[in-house]
């Protein structure tokens, strides 16, 4: 087991994930449910499937209001983890993975899910749309809650932008998106070393900056005004001392005016 975390930590970004993944799903032997995806397929990252999904939609239900009855668009869908909470709404999810967005189509095929070839530098490389023209597969004015679970801590500032703007188009007016972010302040001590990369950013790995990206907070609140959001609530995560909420990354709440 060493070994694979070793050679993942100098693999190239999609055989690190891929190796990562299985080092993951070895841990996960003891505890693993049935049906529970597995990481090697798409590395989404460490935990229980079922609780960490259980836990983003209580999120939800706290701070974006969503009830009972609201669309919901889930970006990034990756394997399911909140869509398996939310089979009871009008919901639609896409994601880059076509492993992913294959193995929802199986487990919940009451369900909408989209494959979108975006590229990532850590996630898809090979991805034939540009993260700056992806068109979310909603409807103007069609949602009343979208949300983003650690997406945006791979992606650069101006894909970021451009995400909320496509997020300001889908909600319908009063709705609500919800989004997880690193968004450093100072004073604060965070869990992980990120590194200056541009004017608004910062990286865990210069060479590959998607692993993991944190954003400048100000900058981040301009583009979601730019966007035509308003912020709603804003929440800190364990990421960095001191937490006010249970979640690993900062969540942030916008309305559409």
């Amino acid at each position: 087991m060493a070994t694979i975390r070793a050679l993942a930590a100098y693999a190239p970004p999609p055989l690190r994930r891929a190796l990562s993944g299985l080092w993951l799903d070895i841990k996960s032997l003891p505890t693993r449910r049935p049906g529970d995806p597995w990481s090697v397929i798409h590395n989404v990252g460490n935990g229980d499937h079922y609780a960490i999904g259980l836990q983003a939609v209580g999120w939800l239900k706290t701070y974006a209001a969503l009830k009972s009855g609201d669309a919901v668009l889930d970006i990034g869908c990756g394997t399911g983890r909140m869509a398996h909470h939310l089979t009871d709404h009008p919901y639609t999810g896409f994601d880059l993975s076509r492993a992913a967005v294959g193995m929802c189509r199986r487990r919940y095929p009451q369900l909408t899910f989209v494959h979108l070839d975006v590229w990532n530098g850590d996630y898809n490389r090979g991805g034939s749309i540009a993260e700056d023209e992806v068109a979310f597969p909603a409807e103007s004015a069609s949602v009343d809650v979208a949300f983003a679970m650690s997406v945006f801590t791979h992606m650069r500032f101006g894909a970021m932008s451009h995400y909320l703007r496509e997020a300001a188009r889908v909600l319908k007016p009063g709705g609500r998106f919800a989004f997880t972010a690193f968004s450093p302040r100072e004073a604060e001590a965070p869990l992980f070393d990120f590194q200056p990369y541009d004017a608004t950013s910062s990286v865990v790995d210069p060479r590959s900056p998607e692993r993991a990206i944190a954003h400048d907070q100000q900058a981040l609140a301009r583009a979601i005004a730019q966007a035509g959001l308003a912020l709603v609530s804003f929440h800190k995560g364990n990421w960095a001392t001191p937490a006010d909420y249970d979640g690993g990354q900062d969540l942030w709440v916008v309305a559409k005016a």
